[in-house]
């Protein structure tokens, strides 16, 4: 059996394990020692495509950092579960990741809910432009009994989720046309933005005013500097740590149009195999440093936003939002027209929860 070291979040040890093209080991069972003394009797394995610099890999990192101290009910000591992390897309993009933890090839993954349409079609529900009213409206839908709702979906497919946690709202970045940055949707006329490949996405953009054009993300920094596109939609945070204003992008304009949102997701069949103590604090964790991830984040998009004019990006607000919400308010009967199978009902449980937060 050949075997190959894996690098691990702050590791103390090296964990050696089959190479991904051989199935990892993990599982039950006693490995090496940890530096508390306790020799872990859990060791699970939990991968993600994303950067540290981002911000949005800190609920990977919050949650290992967590699980692997002692439980506040002393069921578990520190030590005792030990977590071996692949990020920044060691082993795969977030679609593969989303395969690898359905057939249990990895136990644990953090993916973008986007990906979760390809086998259940109401997860494209958030994709909808303007859905959301503000960002608490946001966090109330995601982290209340809607979101425990739509995690419990992903049962009928081996995978069981955990928590959701919220980015807030994309904005749009550019490079400044002649009449200065975006204040209305006429002003979006003839300018190219990149999209995620999403048809929600593509429409949502194009109702607005843009010319919606798919680019992979991987992409998009050369797509920029050279005019593939004019400019893309993203977080303050993603806009920064990618150094985005490289590519000439100096207008930030806060549309607030789409939100984004990542989760933790466990293979199904592997979780009900654990013990009932290592199920609860699992759950327990990932459910438990969602206000300490949305902290963190909160920091990291005000910092940014700090950031910008450093570099030279012009940051403005849209002083009327609704002239850009009533060029998308055809959207969500078009979304239930493509998909039937989504039940109407999720969508107006959102919006009346919004009421309560115009």
């Amino acid at each position: 059996m050949n075997t190959t070291p894996l690098p691990r979040y702050r590791a103390s040890r090296v964990v050696a394990a089959v190479a991904l093209g051989g199935m990892l080991f993990s599982g039950c069972g006693p490995g090496a020692e940890d530096e508390s003394g306790t020799e872990p009797r859990l060791v699970f394995r939990l991968a993600n495509e994303l950067q540290p610099q981002d911000g949005i890999w800190d609920a990977s990192a919050l949650f290992v950092e967590e699980i692997e101290k002692a439980s506040p009910d002393g069921r578990i000591a520190a030590g005792e579960i030990d977590v071996v992390f692949y990020d920044q897309g060691m082993v795969g993009t977030e679609r593969q990741l989303l395969e690898n933890v359905y057939f249990g090839v990895m136990e644990v993954v953090q993916i973008n809910s986007s990906v979760l349409s390809t086998i259940d079609s109401a997860f494209n529900i958030f994709d909808i432009a303007y859905l959301f009213v503000s960002d608490e409206h946001n966090k109330a839908v995601l982290n209340g009994e809607i979101g425990q709702d739509m995690l419990a979906r992903l049962r009928p497919h081996n995978m069981v989720g955990f928590a959701f946690y919220p980015l807030g709202f994309r904005d749009m970045f550019y490079k400044m046309p002649s009449g200065g940055c975006i204040t209305k949707p006429e002003d979006l006329a003839g300018l190219k933005m990149r999209v995620v490949e999403s048809p929600l996405f593509i429409a949502g953009i194009n109702a607005m005013g843009a010319s919606a054009t798919p680019v992979p993300f991987s992409e998009l920094f050369q797509a920029l500097r050279t005019g593939v596109v004019d400019g893309a939609d993203n977080g303050a945070r993603i806009f920064t740590a990618t150094r985005f204003y490289e590519t000439g992008a100096n207008c930030f304009t806060k549309t607030e149009h789409f939100t984004h949102q990542h989760l933790l997701v466990a293979n199904l069949d592997w979780y009900e195999s654990l013990e009932p103590k290592y199920q609860d604090r699992i759950a327990e964790v990932a459910r438990g440093i969602v206000p300490e991830f949305n902290r963190r984040w909160e920091q990291a998009q005000q910092e940014a936003f700090a950031e910008m004019p450093t570099h030279g990006v012009t940051v403005n607000d849209v002083d009327d939002k609704e002239a850009f919400m009533a060029r998308v308010q055809d959207l969500p009967d078009q979304f239930f027209e493509q998909y039937p199978d989504v039940p109407r009902e999720l969508y107006e449980r959102i919006e009346l929860l919004g009421e309560q937060y115009r």
